[in-house]
């Protein structure tokens, strides 16, 4: 089983979230100040909350959180083969997913403006799984889904811009992935979800369970600020 942690940067308010700075590492809280954008602070600030968080359920403890990156930039936790993670954020939400096998995810709002990326990102199926939709809020529904579909797959290879969006198939439908010289992927499936009314979530796992959960800012300061030793938890 995979797990999916989600959070609303919109609870990033007054004392709640100063105590969260406080709890992130100082390495992440350096980053976070680099941001020109308050939005992106509070996504920076979150992605750290989550990452500890998921820790702590997966492996039942604190210790440092020591990150390390691949050769293309996929991150990882040195010397923790055991918790594999990946995180993603658009909007107003950011979510991690972890477990023992490697992960991908992403999501993103449902949205107009990227039309003109069907014919240069997607092959010749999944441009009909767009196109066959007459409705536009429809087409940009599986837009958005397929998107992030094909997006978690990279993310779950850790490939990066190595691996281009053409060279691979999804099935929106079963969550297949097939390359472009016909191999299907059969060990690995993608799972999408209409999220949050306009947002959409796509998991890459090798795992055929999957449990979403919705966290709050609240829920993971107290949790984190008890288990960091500090004198007063959150009411």
């Amino acid at each position: 089983m995979v797990f999916v942690n989600c959070m609303d940067i919109t609870e990033c308010k007054n004392e709640l979230y100063e105590k969260a700075i406080h709890i992130v590492s100082e390495e992440r809280r350096k980053k976070s100040e680099c941001y020109r954008y308050v939005d992106d602070s509070k996504r920076c600030i979150c992605a750290g909350l989550l990452l500890q968080y998921g820790f702590y359920h997966k492996v039942g403890q604190l210790s440092e959180i020591e990150i390390t990156y691949n050769e293309f930039g996929k991150p990882f936790i040195k010397n923790r083969k055991e918790f594999k993670y990946n995180i993603t954020h658009s909007g107003k939400w950011v979510a991690i997913v972890y477990g023992t096998t490697e992960v991908g995810i992403d999501v993103e709002k449902i949205q107009e403006g990227r039309e003109e990326l069907v014919d240069f990102c997607f092959s010749e199926e999944e441009r009909f799984t767009i196109y066959n939709h007459i409705e536009k809020e429809e087409r940009l529904k599986q837009f958005t889904k397929l998107w992030t579909m094909k997006e978690s797959y990279i993310k779950f290879l850790g490939t990066g811009l190595s691996t281009g969006l053409k060279s691979f198939s999804v099935d929106a439908t079963e969550g297949l992935i097939t390359s472009n010289d016909g191999k299907l992927k059969k060990d690995l499936r993608i799972r999408s979800y209409q999220f949050a009314t306009d947002y959409y979530l796509s998991v890459c796992s090798t795992e055929d369970e999957i449990c979403i959960h919705n966290v709050s800012l609240k829920e993971v300061v107290n949790l984190l600020e008890c288990m960091h030793g500090c004198r007063s938890c959150l009411q």
